[in-house]
């Protein structure tokens, strides 16, 4: 705790307070509850009173204590899940258990707060048998966790963020999470498998997702040192505009019995759920226009999407197709290669 103390974040969030009293105020923190009800929610507040115009969350009907695991689109390393967290407290509920990719432990902020937010790490640059092993077990945990001990748990519906704004389930993870069971429909249906939503009118770290695209299109793709920080921080301070939650109602037995558990049939159904909820904002909007090649409307909203598009442009010269890569994440629509127009 004293350590989360001394981060620049902390004086920000509790600006009243010095840094000897900051510590203290921290090392008072009575357990997990205690840490998240205050400081995780003081955190929430100032990133959505300073970077985000709305915020608002539909389908809360579905939010009512039932142990659930929540699988959702990722766009964001720490606001997807830090945002149902933020809804859970507001309506009086528990918060879940996080499952993050372990290469964020290498970062001491987020090691730290993965010990005081019930993150969960699990393996990303693995595999082989020790792979499995780490998957069998997290597959265990889970049922542990929801049926056991009647605790919530949030996932994300694919290993690492969705860099192309095209959201889609991996199988591999509903054959994971299934393996733990009896039977797959059986063992699905039992953790209450609620999807979740997340849209953002401005995409976090667009610009760099675009970046990252267009760079794995010329060849391997390695971070550099501090790139997964970078993105948190970007995410947390960078302008949102609105946000919507959509809380998706929840996997139902007959929904499972007709895919017969075949884990392609059911990452569709997640899929399905997920696409409905997503609420599609004007930049999407102005976005396809573009890549149709059709007239914006004359709106102040319209040339501040474009403002922004020659800002990432002019950030990122010489990547080829960088134009039109970013205006597909926002679109949701798959880039071509080669396009002469990008």
């Amino acid at each position: 705790m004293a350590q989360l103390a001394d981060h620049p974040l902390a004086a920000k969030l509790f600006p009243h307070l010095s840094a000897e009293a900051l510590k203290q105020h921290f090392m008072a923190y009575d357990g997990i509850p205690a840490f998240q009800s205050d400081a995780m929610m003081r955190a929430c507040r100032y990133m959505l009173q300073h970077t985000v115009t709305s915020f608002t969350c539909s389908g809360q009907q579905h939010l009512d204590g039932t142990p659930t695991l929540f699988i959702s689109n990722h766009r964001d390393i720490v606001l997807d899940s830090l945002l149902l967290q933020y809804q859970l407290i507001t309506l009086g509920l528990d918060t879940t258990h996080t499952v993050i990719g372990s290469n964020l432990y290498e970062m001491p902020l987020m090691a730290q707060l993965a010990r005081v937010n019930k993150m969960i790490g699990i393996p990303r640059h693995s595999g082989g048998k020790a792979f499995y092993h780490s998957m069998m077990q997290l597959s265990a945990l889970l049922r542990q966790l929801v049926c056991d001990q009647h605790q919530s748990v949030w996932i994300a519906q694919r290993n690492g963020r969705t860099k192309d704004g095209i959201d889609r389930t991996d199988p591999a993870l509903v054959k994971m999470i299934a393996r733990s069971g009896s039977d797959p429909v059986s063992a699905l249906h039992s953790l209450h498998i609620t999807p979740l939503s997340i849209s953002y009118q401005w995409e976090p770290c667009g610009p760099q997702k675009a970046r990252e695209l267009c760079l794995r299109r010329q060849g391997p793709y390695t971070k550099i040192p501090g790139e997964d920080t970078q993105s948190i921080l970007s995410g947390l301070t960078a302008f949102k505009g609105h946000i919507h939650l959509t809380v998706c109602p929840p996997l139902t037995l007959s929904e499972l019995q007709a895919t017969q558990g075949q884990p392609a049939h059911v990452a569709r159904l997640i899929d399905s759920r997920i696409a409905l909820g997503y609420h599609r904002f004007d930049t999407a909007t102005f976005a396809a226009h573009l890549l149709a090649g059709t007239l914006l409307p004359s709106t102040p909203p319209a040339q501040q999407f474009l403002h922004y598009l020659d800002q990432a442009c002019a950030s990122n010269p010489g990547l080829p197709h960088y134009r039109r890569t970013l205006l597909s994440i926002y679109a949701g629509i798959p880039c071509p290669d080669g396009d002469p127009q990008a």
